[in-house]
């Protein structure tokens, strides 16, 4: 190789390994870590200089010139942040930032406020088992919760819901009631619902968010929150009410007050939908009259769906093709019609009525037995207590009921109201 291509080979060398030097720097230099979690000792440092006790003497030696020493600073590091999901199904307002003064100084705020509007869904952050939740309806000691995570840190979910919905009694529920000590969760399950318990009741109603870590130690959770928000898909229009599939509907105020009484009523698995527009099982009706009347009602009998009008004339084997199933009654959804409905409710206001007027003495094991009305019989009650009206055509003994027409037809009923009332008529001239 002649001289001058190997000085030639040599600084291309030479270059590429400049080249390289300087992006490895730069990129080291651009380069962040995670900073530490900020905890109150971050925010609040304890004072760690002891006022001098005597004053040094002087010293006689020559001042020397002063010297300028740079240092070089560390490098910027990113805001800690835990990973969860966002604790609300729906949007909420983020404030009242982690140390801030609560009591006039006496004690700083451990955790982040979101402010939402009461009976928003609150989900667990993260998987793990519940470690305490707190539901003694009516005391100081109501409402909230802690989840212990699978990696040993802690959310804790603070001033649910502690009012029946519409009041602020102080007599309702706000942590899920099948939620106990132990429970498993998953990461966007719904535990509970905004409120403004313990001592937020002359605030406006929001969730009381903390994140601690594994050694109990509060850590701001703001960060964290804002990548949770950003990342969250949130129910799109925003629900108002517990359930997110039922606002506007004529039956959300009545799945409010029953769940802010205690009623769990979701569906597919899940208490952020109440679907109120499916057929009401047998067993949902139920649920609603023994939540109702505090014991069990007598047996339900169920009604299969009646086959759609243009399939009743149908040869049955046609009608099995077109459905897909055979028999054909296996295709048809059980339910209830009004006038099991109404038998229903009226076995509660009787039974209520009673056990009023005659409670069980010591010799007897239980309540007087109630059993169920005919349907017609049911009816003639109803409209004698203006629970039907004369423009209310008879119970219809077919169609089944919804979800939503069930619940609001066992309540209306059970206290008398009538849920379809007559439109008032205008005189004609």
């Amino acid at each position: 190789m002649s001289g001058s291509r190997a000085a030639a080979v040599v600084a291309v060398a030479t270059l590429i390994a400049a080249v390289h030097a300087l992006t490895t720097s730069s990129i080291q230099a651009g380069a962040t870590e995670m900073c530490p979690p900020v905890t109150m000792d971050v925010l609040f440092p304890p004072t760690t200089w002891p006022a001098p006790t005597t004053i040094p003497p002087e010293t006689t030696t020559t001042a020397q010139p002063a010297t300028t020493t740079t240092v070089a600073s560390p490098p910027p590091c990113d805001p800690f942040v835990y990973e969860l999901a966002w604790p609300l199904a729906g949007a909420g307002q983020t404030g009242s930032p982690f140390g801030a003064d609560r009591d006039g100084g006496t004690r700083k705020h451990q955790g982040n406020d979101i402010a939402a509007p009461k009976l928003t869904p609150v989900v667990a952050v993260a998987d793990g088992v519940v470690i305490k939740v707190a539901q003694e309806v009516g005391t100081g000691n109501c409402c909230w919760a802690v989840i212990g995570h699978t990696d040993g840190w802690q959310s804790y979910y603070i001033h649910l819901n502690n009012d029946r919905h519409g009041t602020d009694d102080g007599l309702g529920v706000g942590a899920r009631t099948d939620l106990a000590e132990g429970s498993v969760v998953t990461r966007g399950e719904v535990i509970g619902w905004v409120g403004d318990s313990g001592n937020a009741e002359d605030t406006i109603d929001h969730l009381h968010l903390e994140l601690r870590n594994p050694e109990g130690i509060a850590v701001d959770p703001g960060p964290s929150l804002e990548a949770a928000r950003r990342a969250a898909v949130l129910l799109d229009p925003q629900p108002t009410w517990p359930y997110a599939d039922d606002d506007g509907h004529p039956g959300e105020w009545t799945a409010a007050l029953l769940l802010s009484q205690g009623l769990l009523l979701g569906c597919e698995g899940s208490m952020i939908n109440f679907c109120p527009d499916y057929v009401a099982a047998p067993d949902f009706a139920g649920v609603i009259a023994t939540h109702l009347a505090g014991k069990a009602p007598p047996p339900i009998e169920g009604h299969r769906q009646p086959l759609p009008g243009p399939m009743q004339a149908m040869d049955p084997r046609s009608a099995e093709a077109a459905l897909g199933c055979e028999p054909v009654d296996e295709c048809l959804l059980v339910g209830l019609p009004e006038t099991e409905v109404a038998r229903i409710a009226m076995w509660i206001r009787i039974d209520a009525l009673v056990a009023t007027l005659r409670p069980p003495s010591p010799q007897e094991e239980g309540a007087p037995q109630v059993f169920l009305l005919t349907a017609e019989e049911a009816e003639a009650r109803l409209r004698a207590i203006g629970a039907r009206q004369a423009c209310n055509p008879a119970l219809d003994g077919r169609r089944l009921l919804t979800r939503a027409e069930t619940m609001i037809r066992l309540v209306s009923w059970i206290q008398g109201t009538n849920p379809e009332p007559c439109s008032p008529v205008r005189p004609t001239l």
